[in-house]
């Protein structure tokens, strides 16, 4: 076993210096209650960096041995200023005095390689301060940690002791946990950093695999590309100077074959000449006679082409004065059209209108009508009553008879009078209707009068242009 032996000095119920073992490859610790077997294993525990309060300790100090009946140390106050004595008092145990001994733990560890023995060794002070020494040489917590991790002691995992409750809180544990607990038991999770770095790594690496894989499979294929290519460019080169020995042999061909023909020529030119040359030389006086015919007549043409140069320009300066008047023609036939469509609308808006209003006065006619045969009809109910009573002087009306017929004629009044006056304005609105559309048709007649006129000046115009460009034409050509 590793562990050789522990050295304890005043821990728990170890008196002074006691050194228990060695220990062997297996030890058991026997003995009734209260012979200290716990306190051996706390003092391990102690040692190997286990708290306080994991060792059945409220805090550092319960681990130092008291005798049995002493009392219980308590910690020092701070200072008091009393105001009125202004001096400086301390609470102390129940007999005034600190204990001046703390306790200490010693593991010898024997590296079964090497064969060398490691001290780690943890002390409480009196006061309850704790320090950690590896062979005797006090250490920081963080070196003594890792002096511990390296012979396989992780206190974080606390893998060297099986306290009681660790198999029920392992059973209860859930796979993750389980897995972080193995990662920290056998330290794989301080190699989380390397291994995310190394995975990142690799995926880069696989990435840039990838990416080198498609690139030289691009560059294979244009290479298939390009060496097609080339063997088409190197078929399209033999193509050419196939070609350009056929066209060479070709042309040599042509340029023999045009030698002889020349030859040939010359050689039939030759005697044709000896042959007709009096014949010859008659033709030429003759196209000599001819030509000067011609050169007589070109100038003829040439004088006339002049003329109908200078005619010509002065048509065309015709043109250009009579080009603004068939513009300006053009423009006024414009106009005309656009008023002659207004007071078209004009007219048939006045039409509509005087159609309505014939409509309204054929409306009030009728009414009118009735209420000149109502008061028709009372006028001879009146005659009626009148002779009823004898003669036109003794016509003698009673009270209520006279009432009624002043009521009557009263309401005839006022029921006749709203239609007159309705009948003579629509009779003046239509007089007026009838008189603007008449003013508006012979507008309109003024209108296509001078519509008809300005477009017979511009066919005229148009006919004048075409016979001008018709002549142009001509002589440009004669010319």
């Amino acid at each position: 076993m590793p562990v050789q032996y522990l050295e304890l000095e005043n821990f728990k119920s170890y008196a002074g210096r006691q050194r228990i073992g060695p220990f062997h490859s297996f030890t058991s610790v026997i003995g009734p209650n209260g012979a200290g077997k716990s306190n051996l294993m706390d003092a391990i525990s102690f040692v190997l960096g286990v708290q306080s309060r994991d060792l059945r300790s409220s805090q550092m100090k319960d681990l130092i041995f008291r005798p049995p009946g002493a009392p219980k140390v308590v910690e020092d106050e701070p200072e008091v200023q009393d105001s009125d004595t202004k001096k400086k008092k301390r609470k102390r145990s129940s007999k005034g005095q600190s204990r001046k001994f703390g306790a200490k733990a010693t593991l010898v560890y024997l590296d079964s390689v090497t064969g060398e023995e490691t001290r780690y060794s943890r002390a409480i002070s009196p006061s309850g301060v704790g320090e950690y020494q590896l062979n005797d040489i006090t250490v920081s917590f963080s070196e003594y940690e890792e002096a511990l991790a390296d012979i396989g002691v992780l206190l974080k995992a606390r893998n060297f002791l099986i306290f009681q409750g660790d198999v029920e809180s392992m059973a209860r544990k859930t796979p993750k946990q389980l897995t972080e607990l193995f990662e920290q038991v056998c330290g794989s999770n301080e190699l989380a950093e390397d291994y995310d770095a190394a995975f990142l790594a690799k995926e880069d690496a696989e990435a840039s695999t990838i990416f080198a894989y498609n690139k030289l499979k691009g560059y294979k294929s244009e290479r298939k590309l390009l060496k097609d290519q080339r063997e088409e460019a190197a078929r399209y080169n033999a193509k050419l100077e196939s070609k350009a020995a056929l066209q060479t042999e070709y042309f040599l061909w042509q340029l023999f074959h045009l030698d002889q023909d020349i030859k040939e020529a010359e050689a039939r030119m030759k005697e044709y000449q000896e042959k007709y040359h009096s014949t010859l030389e008659l033709a030429e006086d003759e196209t000599k006679k001819a030509w000067l015919d011609a050169k007589k007549k070109a100038s003829e043409v040439r004088r006339a082409c002049a003329a109908a140069e200078r005619n010509r320009v002065r048509l065309a300066g015709t043109v250009d004065q009579m080009q603004p008047s068939l513009i300006q023609a053009k423009e006024e036939i414009k106009n005309a059209t656009r008023q002659v469509a207004k007071e078209k609308d004009k007219l048939d808006t006045l039409l509509k209108e005087a159609s309505q209003h014939a409509k309204t006065l054929a409306s009030i006619d009728a009414e009118l009508e009735k209420y000149e045969r109502c008061e028709s009809e009372l006028q001879a109910k009146y005659e009626a009553i009148k002779k009823s009573g004898g003669g036109e002087d003794d016509v003698v009306l009673t009270e209520e008879q006279e009432l009624e017929y002043a009521r009557i004629r009263e309401a005839a009044a006022v029921a006749s009078a709203k239609p007159r006056a309705e009948f003579e304005r629509s009779k003046k609105r239509l007089d007026i209707s009838r008189v603007k559309a008449r003013r508006l048709e012979s507008e309109v007649n003024e209108l296509e009068t001078l519509k008809a006129q300005a477009s017979r000046e511009v066919d005229d115009l148009k006919q004048r242009r075409d016979l001008l460009q018709k002549v142009r034409p001509q002589n440009n050509y004669t010319h």
